[in-house]
């Protein structure tokens, strides 16, 4: 991959692009729709990277690639094609902040490195306003119904809070920071934070992991029950791989898998226990709402199972559904497979599963590489997906998280595609030992 024009300035907008990403600002509006300012950076660096060689050298992108242009194709039997394209435009910044990634990655994992650790900073804000609004729920109120919000969040999203659209923010018990929602609120820390944590280990900065642990705890004051179990799992997650990732033997492998099942296991077996408590009453009646859009799901599957309702299509379906069972007409599917057949049918959903398994096994091999150093990157920015994967089966921001995740873990898998390429270099020649001590310099 080559850069098209003048490196400096591309370096300055990437850095620009993903040091805005946490807060997103909204000041563009074209007609009716408000574009952030991230999307419009992260889509002007196609001018100066080439991305187009990516697509040959990795699977993962490769799965990418091909569940977009399915998406463009189902857009002949949407309902809504706004909708669809939309849902387009917003999954490029994915691919070409890769892209500029992994160009600057190959030239200086420093410059990649310190920009991760600055969104990591930078994120506390997001950290410090859940636990803020979580203690002053009037002044959550007060902010939302503000003109600040609509600065960092959707003006549309924000404004139908308080009309017909409603979400679980407003509820006292829950805080999203600058999220509209406290779901995605703390599944954007959990990745963050996950991540921020390997990195901590990985370059030994303690002031680091100070900052991966607020976020980690910060998860806490969402009141996403959901999230809170995930995020259990996810750090007990984290050192049983690096435990066993020395020699990832099948059996090993078998044992992290297993390991995976029973947490889940565990913390179904947690909300049906404590069903009496506040929280276990809480969880199973989210789950008990879930259930029921799952079951609409179902029935549709039966009609169309092939292509899917395609864009707009849920919703027009679910109408009539959530008057028969007397739940608000504006659930989304709540699945990360569910959303993905609806929009584009059976093969999107085997394109995602693909796109998830791919990018794992890229993590393992990372991990397995024999330097700590990429262990640990790895591992935190694998704990960091599953998060939002596995939360992601029960909510709605789709395969690569929101426009606040997805540009970061970008540049996350970016940067472990080139440490991975050249751990092995390292270990059969010491002259590159060089490459190591960039990264430890930090």
């Amino acid at each position: 991959m080559t850069t098209r024009d003048n490196g400096a300035v591309g370096r300055r907008l990437l850095a620009a692009t993903l040091l805005l990403t946490p807060f997103q600002i909204y000041t563009v509006a074209i007609g009716e729709v408000y574009l952030p300012l991230v999307l419009v950076l992260a889509l002007s660096l196609f001018v100066f990277y080439d991305s187009a060689r990516l697509l040959k050298t990795s699977i993962t992108m490769q799965c990418w690639a091909a569940l977009m242009l399915l998406e463009g194709i189902s857009l002949l039997w949407s309902i809504s094609a706004r909708e669809g394209i939309r849902e387009i435009i917003y999954s490029l910044p994915f691919f070409v902040v890769f892209a500029a990634c992994m160009h600057e990655s190959r030239r200086n994992p420093r410059f990649v490195i310190s920009i991760l650790i600055a969104y990591s900073v930078l994120t506390l804000a997001q950290s410090a306003l859940i636990i803020f609004f979580r203690f002053e729920p009037d002044i959550k109120m007060q902010y939302l119904q503000g003109r600040l919000a609509e600065i960092f969040a959707n003006p549309s999203t924000i404004n139908d809070l308080f009309g017909d659209v409603r979400n679980n923010v407003l509820d006292p018990d829950k805080s999203g920071g600058f999220e509209a929602n406290a779901n995605s609120g703390a599944a954007w820390v959990g990745l963050v934070g996950m991540v921020t944590i390997g990195l901590a280990v990985a370059l030994r900065r303690k002031w680091l992991l100070i900052i991966g642990v607020v976020h980690m705890a910060a998860i806490a004051f969402t009141g996403s029950k959901a999230a809170i179990m995930v995020a259990c799992s996810m750090v007990g997650m984290m050192w049983l791989t690096m435990f066993i990732s020395r020699k990832m033997t099948p059996t090993r492998l078998a044992l992290l898998v297993l390991c995976v099942v029973v947490l889940a296991s565990l913390g179904a077996v947690v909300v049906t226990v404590g069903a009496s408590t506040d929280f276990g009453q809480s969880s199973s009646d989210t789950l008990d709402s879930r259930k029921l859009i799952w079951a609409h799901a179902a029935t549709e599957f039966t009609k169309n199972p092939i292509f899917g309702q395609g864009f707009g299509g849920w919703s027009a379906s679910f109408q009539s559904y959530a008057w028969q069972q007397k739940i608000p007409d504006y659930f989304p599917p709540h699945d990360t497979f569910i959303r993905l057949w609806s929009q584009s049918g059976v093969l999107a959903v085997l394109l995602g599963a693909a796109f998830m398994i791919a990018f794992s096994m890229e993590m393992l091999k990372l991990i397995r590489s024999g330097s700590r150093i990429a262990a640990w990157i790895g591992a935190g920015i694998w704990c960091g997906f599953l998060f939002i994967s596995i939360q992601g089966l029960g909510e709605n921001w789709g395969l690569f998280g929101t426009l606040r995740m997805s540009p970061y873990l970008a540049a996350c898998f970016a940067l472990s595609r080139v440490l991975s390429y050249h751990v092995q270099p390292i270990k059969q020649h010491p002259v590159l030992h060089t490459f190591n001590g960039q990264i430890e310099h930090v």
